[in-house]
């Protein structure tokens, strides 16, 4: 009974769920019914009153069309010598009634005609083109026409582009730029013989002869009722229906209307229409559509529990998909350990607990393989996957049961351990981990020898953040492989100020490059027979404005790692060919880096800097290390080919400190060996170092090659170089480095030496003989 009663419960609790879901969403349905309605009422409002006052425009715009018209129709016949001569000059009214009333009536039906002179008094009118009384009609107009006439005389409305004025008797008349006389004119709305009317006035003026104009001429004015003529032209140009014209205005929805205004603003009648209203129609058309609308929200409304039922099964699944996505997202596909995003979340969350329960502690070890790269490219990406794989499978089967292991990407690992973190509990880590590498692994048969270098960070001495400790534990793993790889770090706050002062440098660096900081100078290299100067190194200088001379053995790692090798390189090189000019008879050395080395394109970028500065490849020789021809092989040897083809010496420096150095130089033929200083500085004290030297010498002349050694700095180190065969020295017992200034002139010197030497050398010739 109590379990009954208990379903029952759950049942009730669920149908009154329900019924406050269908009761909102009935809800909803209804606003959205009313807004779309009321919205559609105000649209439909909106869309009359828009055109309402469209028509309106139409309408006043014609209206002002038509006083323009009047005026320009009614020039062809004021704007004449022979008008104004017969009229103004000669007050001919028998002419002004053939060519002014009656033209002007029988071809435009202007209602009323009247002369006046320059001061509006009346000369003459004409009804329906017909002479009449002198004071037919024209009384109550008379003071609307002088104010007219007094306003025109400020030249407002001229008819054409006014250029100036000419100077008459009591005026100034407006000319055009050949010094025509332009038409004075002027409109207006009046009521006429108690009628609403368009009055407009234009002057009489001469067309060539403008010597006739001495004073203000006389003026047409014209009177046009706006009766049925007029409107009916006015419903056929503008497709209007039912226009009439009433003085007091009319009111109804059905009616649109614009006032006819005087000057002063005040309505002389008003023009109506019927009003076409486009939203009233489309109200009506789509009642139809509103039933309808509204029957379909009370056949949803009807069918919404059955929707609710299907919709909450279908969220049930969605449910637990979203949770299957989000075990899949939290997962690395490849080996199946958590992935980045999932380990900040988990590192963050302990780092949460560690702040609130004293005593706790973590650690984090980042690690990632070492020449993972040479790999891929050597046994191919999917060999570098199956080890990815078996190392994650390591990793479970020999750390702790409770150490949290994720993948970051990559050959890319980071483990969170909780618990102490003293240095002993740190050591412990590190071994741990450096041991799951102690064994080869087997990959497609394979047995490879991998190592790996890691870095270490703990909270909450290292930080309590997972960025923090993460960046720690990256610069840590960043010094165990400047150190030699296949080893681990802790870190340490000098680590961090040494990544801060390796970023500055970077920094600089890139200002510098900007600026124009960098420097070259140039070592000698001599002839070991009689010191003479054959060659030279370029080297890299860079003197800080505030840091001072910073050595390259600092700043040029920094800038591979920055990717700003490849712009150090080509700076060096461009500045090289522009500088050798004084010195064309040397032959100078450039370090090839390894990222210029193998950059795609780098042949054809130097064949056009070779263009663009026009230089030569002739004394020019490319230096490169051992350890370039290991890490890229047949595309080092492919551009090492291309150099020698185009002219260039290729010379192999650090002799004897890289890897199998006799296969390449079976592979490719160097012009020049440089024997590394470590065998040169030990070997005034070392035997073997002797022996080791002598041997390369004897292996570089089999091979046809120059010998170099470089680091010379003593005499007895340049006596026993030179005892074992090297051709060239290079070392500071000769020469330091040299700005271009300074080995320009050292070099002039030399070459004055020479020759005096062969001058004396003649002379004992010819006493000899």
């Amino acid at each position: 009974m109590g379990n009954f009663r208990r379903r029952a419960a759950r049942l009730a609790r669920t149908e009154v769920a329900l019924g406050l879901v269908v009761l909102t969403a009935v809800c909803v349905l209804l606003a959205l019914v009313a807004a779309v309605v009321l919205g559609f009422r105000h649209s439909t409002n909106l869309v009359n009153r828009l055109d309402r006052e469209a028509e309106q425009r139409l309408v006043a715009n014609y209206v002002d069309r038509l006083a323009t018209t009047s005026i320009a129709q009614q020039k062809v016949q004021l704007t004449w010598d022979d008008a104004y001569k017969a009229v103004v000059a000669g007050r001919d009214m028998r002419w002004a009634d053939t060519y002014l009333g009656e033209f002007l009536w029988s071809n435009f039906h202007y209602d009323r005609i009247y002369l006046v002179d320059g001061q509006g008094q009346l000369l003459r009118a004409w009804h329906d083109g017909r002479p009449a009384a002198v004071d037919a009609g024209f009384a109550p107009l008379g003071a609307k026409v002088r104010a007219e006439l007094g306003a025109m005389a400020d030249n407002r409305t001229v008819f054409g582009a006014m250029a100036g004025t000419q100077r008459l008797q009591d005026t100034d008349w407006p000319v055009d730029a050949q010094g025509r006389a332009l038409t004075r004119w002027s409109k207006a709305m009046i009521r006429a013989e108690g009628r609403p009317a368009m009055m407009t006035i234009a002057s009489i003026v001469p067309d060539t002869d403008m010597a006739l104009l001495r004073a203000t001429p006389s003026h047409l004015v014209t009177v046009r009722f706006f009766d049925g003529a007029m409107l009916a032209a006015m419903r056929s140009d503008l497709l209007l229906r039912d226009v009439s014209v009433t003085v007091p205005k009319a009111s109804g929805d059905h009616i649109n209307q614009t006032a006819l205004g005087d000057s002063a603003g005040d309505p002389v009648g008003w023009l109506n229409w019927r009003f076409s209203a486009r939203g009233t129609e489309i109200s009506e058309q789509m009642r139809p559509l509103f039933i309808a609308l509204i029957c379909f929200v009370v056949a949803l409304v009807g069918s919404g529990a059955a929707i609710l039922r299907v919709l909450r099964r279908t969220m049930s699944k969605l449910r637990e998909r979203e949770a299957g996505a989000i075990r899949q997202s939290r997962r690395d596909p490849m080996t199946g350990l958590p992935n980045r995003g999932y380990f900040i979340h988990r590192l963050e969350r302990t780092l949460a607990r560690i702040e609130r329960q004293d005593g706790m502690a973590l650690a984090v070890a980042f690690f990632d393989l070492d020449h993972f790269k040479y790999i891929n490219d050597t046994l191919g990406h999917s060999a570098g996957d199956l080890l990815v794989a078996e190392v994650a499978t390591r990793c479970r089967s020999r750390l702790r049961r409770d150490d949290f292991i994720a993948r970051l990407g990559g050959d890319e690992f980071v483990v969170m351990r909780v618990g102490p973190v003293g240095p002993g509990e740190i050591s412990r880590l590190g071994r741990e981990l450096m041991g799951i590498f102690a064994a080869p692994f087997k990959i497609d048969g394979r047995t490879i020898d991998v190592t790996a270098s890691c870095g270490i960070s703990w909270a909450p001495q290292q930080g309590t953040s997972a960025a923090d400790l993460l960046r720690n534990a990256d610069i840590a793993l960043f010094r165990a492989k400047q150190r030699g790889r296949s080893r681990w770090r802790a870190f340490t706050e000098e680590m961090a100020q040494d990544v801060h002062l390796r970023r500055e440098i970077e920094s600089e660096l890139r200002k510098a490059l900007q600026q124009d900081q960098l420097t070259l100078a140039y070592q000698p290299i001599v002839a070991a027979d009689d010191g003479r100067i054959v060659g030279c190194e370029a080297l890299l200088r860079w003197d800080h404005p505030e840091l001072g001379q910073i050595s390259p053995g600092l700043f040029v790692p920094i800038a591979e790692q920055a990717g700003l090798m490849n712009l150090l390189g080509w700076w060096t090189l461009g500045r090289v060919l522009q500088q050798r000019a004084a010195w064309p008879d040397i032959e100078v050395s450039i370090n090839l880096s390894p990222l210029q080395l193998t950059s795609r394109g780098f042949l054809e970028d130097l064949d056009l800097l070779m263009r663009e500065l026009r230089a030569k490849p002739q004394g020019i020789t490319f230096e490169v290390t051992e350890g370039v021809l290991m890490e890229q092989r047949a595309g080092a040897f492919e551009v090492l080919a291309g150099l020698r083809n185009r002219g260039f010496g290729v010379a192999l420096d650090d002799f004897g400190t890289g890897y199998s150095s006799l296969s390449y130089l079976a592979a490719f033929r160097f012009d020049r060996l440089k024997i590394d200083r470590a065998f040169v500085q030990n070997i005034d004290r070392d035997l073997d170092a002797q022996a080791v030297l002598r041997a390369i010498v004897a292996l570089g002349h089999t091979l046809r090659t120059r010998v170099v050694a470089e680091g010379v700095e003593t005499l007895l180190q340049r006596q026993l170089v030179v005892a074992a065969g090297c051709e060239m020295i290079q070392g500071f017992y000769h020469w330091r480095p040299l700005s271009p200034e300074n080995l320009a002139h050292v070099l002039k010197q030399q070459t004055a030496r020479g020759a005096r030497s062969a001058r004396r050398a003649s002379r004992r010739k010819e006493r000899a003989a």
